[in-house]
């Protein structure tokens, strides 16, 4: 990036450069034509002027500059543009010596680039044996927590497994109680029934005669009767 930079930097000094020497200026008139005495091989006799005429030459040579708009200070940026030239071909004489300076540099940073490139990569591959080893080791305490929960779900397991036998053992007994006690009960009701059997027999007798008093009674009763009338 820096050599890029800095290769376009000296492209457009170079622009800059052919530019300013490209540039239209301004052609000086030809002189030698109104005044031939003013040729170098100029070799003929002197010529004489009037003051009329050299005048209106002036005047026109001053009407022509200033069609032209060529003022001092035109000229005055023509010189400075000159100069400002100058010292950019010197800029760009040292730059270009930067340059090469900087091409060397941009090759050390690359190389040391590369070989942080490549340590990276190492590094790359360490971390992740490293987070490897790590995510085993997380799975294996998961294993071994897992493992903790089962032994204690076994435990609370097996616990309420002897809760619930002794709350069956206790069942048990009670419905052994039960039918014991039943089964008494049973005993007596058919012992009453027995009972209610001779009971009903007596009772029966009892009735029979009962009966049986009534009907001498009865007879009794009819035969006094039939005395006294």
């Amino acid at each position: 990036m820096l050599t890029a930079g800095l290769g376009t930097e000296v492209l457009i000094f170079l622009l800059y450069a052919l530019q300013t020497l490209t540039q239209s200026v301004d052609k000086e008139p030809d002189w030698t034509r109104v005044y031939p005495e003013l040729a170098d091989d100029y070799s003929g006799p002197a010529i004489s002027r009037n003051a009329a005429p050299s005048s209106n030459i002036t005047a026109k040579l001053d009407n022509m500059l200033d069609n032209a708009k060529l003022s001092p200070d035109v000229f005055d940026s023509l010189g400075k543009g000159f100069r400002n030239l100058s010292e950019t071909v010197g800029k760009i004489t040292d730059l270009t010596d930067a340059t090469v300076a900087t091409n060397d540099y941009a090759r050390n940073v690359k190389t040391a680039s590369t070989a942080i490139s490549d340590m990276n990569k190492s590094y790359g591959v360490a971390i992740n044996a490293m987070t490897s080893m790590a995510d085993a080791t997380k799975d294996a305490q998961s294993y071994r927590d897992q493992f903790q929960q089962i032994t204690k779900n076994m435990g609370a397991l097996n616990a309420v497994y002897e809760l619930e036998l002794q709350d069956t053992t206790k069942h048990l007994k009670a419905m052994n109680a039960f039918y014991g006690n039943l089964t008494a009960a049973m005993e007596n009701m058919a012992d009453a029934t027995k009972e209610s059997q001779v009971f009903k027999s007596e009772m029966s007798r009892l009735t029979n005669n009962i009966s049986s008093l009534n009907g001498i009674y009865g007879n009794m009763l009819t035969a006094m009767r039939g005395g006294n009338a």
